[in-house]
């Protein structure tokens, strides 16, 4: 029978706390469990961690692997350290199983079979031919030009001038009766 270490989860909803448990590794979290050997509170301040020492190490001894969260609880109480002091090779085993499925598991899950696909065909890319540059010529910046004083104005054209007199000597048009009455003098 495989065993493991873990927690299950007690307390109202909202305000968990946590039996340290030996249990065989098929049964769900919240059931049926070998052995009692702690309790871990995280809601308080400081976290309360109580793990009976020699329990522990007996399961350790015996083949109960503990599940990550354990092991992080037995390293901070120092019991993990025992342990690997006394058979180096065990506890090597577990972290780097551990540190393995730590390590595949979110890479799988942060890229999806599409953009793995593009990253694929991204990379294959540069290497058949290296892309195409476009330049695009720089971008023209206008800067507004300083208002040149009155006394330096250079004199209009003479065809700007001449424009500008005829526009002001036409006549008004007839449809307007008051300027009809203006253009015929002595009515």
């Amino acid at each position: 029978m495989a065993t493991r270490i873990r927690l299950r989860r007690m307390g109202a909803k909202k305000r968990p706390h946590y039996r340290v448990v030996v249990a065989d590794q098929r049964a769900p979290r919240d059931g049926r469990f070998i052995e009692n050997i702690g309790k871990y509170h995280p809601l308080e301040e400081p976290s309360l961690i109580e793990i009976d020492e020699d329990r522990a190490l007996h399961w350790l001894r015996t083949g109960a692997q503990p599940s990550e969260q354990v092991q992080n609880l037995l390293n901070k109480v120092g019991i993990w350290e025992k342990f690997a002091a006394e058979r180096p090779a065990t506890a090597a085993k577990v972290n780097s199983k551990d540190k393995k499925v730590r390590e595949g598991k979110p890479e799988a899950a942060k890229t999806s079979k599409k953009a793995q696909r593009k990253a694929v065909e991204a990379a294959a890319a540069p290497a058949e031919a290296p892309p195409a540059k476009v330049e695009t010529p720089p971008a023209k910046v206008e800067t507004p030009e300083p208002e040149p004083s009155p006394a330096a104005e250079p004199a209009e054209p003479a065809e700007a001038v001449e424009a500008t007199a005829a526009v002001e000597e036409t006549p008004p048009e007839p449809d307007a009766p008051e300027a009809a009455e203006e253009a015929t003098p002595g009515a």
